[in-house]
């Protein structure tokens, strides 16, 4: 029987859906966040804890025997996560499962970087480690759900294709890893069924919502200069820039078999994303 399992960032989405996941399978989860009002699923134990204070996380860490770990992408990750991998060896933890992001060549700095820097870290300890490398998440789509509503949808990432994820495919299989006896080691590449370009995303948005959805595709540097007056944080717009000027070359557009692998079913196409949680977002 597994032990009890930490879920760093179980305040996110993400990181309540994993928590979810493996309180139906009848794991222990103890839900770690820096919020004492954050909503958590019912059946886990809660945990005030800071990735920036060392002290908080030796605490949360006391009696644990797996972590799934998760940050915010800022570029102070790497000094986070480290704290986490750091607490997790001090503590005995014998396993960790990283939500990361498919490397992409050529991009080693920002976001990437870290999430490499972050890899090889893990590499170096002592933890059985398994890394989730997603691709991009269908919950990026919500952010624009304003601009969906008045029929535009803008993604310049040219003929580029991403096989998108669903959010709810990343948790089921870091649910069922956290709760393997032997889980896999290594990196698992995460991905939707099949890989669209931008044109394909607004025509099933547009299908599936039942609205006409436009594809707008600025020149990428107006859309950075957009990403830069909504008040993004500088260091994430470049990286997401970087990131799609990379997709417009191509770097997303396998399609990998690690989800049907470790779930024994298919992953979710990007419909279901729609259908289930952008189309009653468009309502409100």
């Amino acid at each position: 029987m597994i032990g009890t399992v930490l879920v760093v960032g179980a305040s996110s989405r993400l990181g309540a859906d994993v928590a979810r996941d493996l309180v139906a399978r009848g794991i222990a989860v103890r839900a770690m966040t820096r919020r004492a009002d954050a909503p958590m699923p019912e059946g886990v134990e809660v945990v005030r804890a800071d990735l920036d204070d060392p002290a908080s996380l030796r605490d949360a860490c006391a009696g644990i025997e797996r972590m799934f770990l998760m940050s915010s992408p800022t570029s102070g990750q790497v000094t986070l996560e480290t704290n986490a991998i750091a607490a997790a060896e001090a503590a005995g933890i014998t396993n960790v499962v990283k939500i990361s992001n498919i490397p992409i060549p050529g991009l080693d700095a920002g976001l990437h970087g870290n999430h490499r820097a972050i890899e090889s870290r893990l590499a170096a300890s002592s933890l059985t480690t398994t890394v989730l490398q997603p691709s991009f998440f269908g919950s990026v789509l919500a952010r624009q759900r304003e601009l969906i509503r008045r029929g535009r949808f803008v993604m310049p990432t040219g003929s580029g294709r991403i096989a998108w994820i669903d959010p709810r495919d990343i948790a089921a299989v870091a649910g069922a890893v956290l709760a393997d006896p032997e889980p896999p080691v290594g990196a698992l590449r995460l991905t939707g069924p099949e890989a669209l370009d931008a044109a394909g995303v607004a025509a099933r948005i547009s299908t599936v919502a039942g609205r006409e959805v436009s594809l707008l595709q600025p020149p990428i540097d107006s859309w950075q200069a957009d990403l830069r007056s909504s008040g993004m944080d500088p260091w994430l717009v470049d990286s997401t820039v970087h990131l799609y000027e990379a997709v417009a070359r191509g770097a997303l557009s396998d399609v990998s078999p690690d989800v049907e692998r470790v779930l024994g079913r298919k992953p979710r196409p990007i419909d279901d994303w729609i259908r289930d949680e952008l189309v009653p977002l468009l309502r409100d």
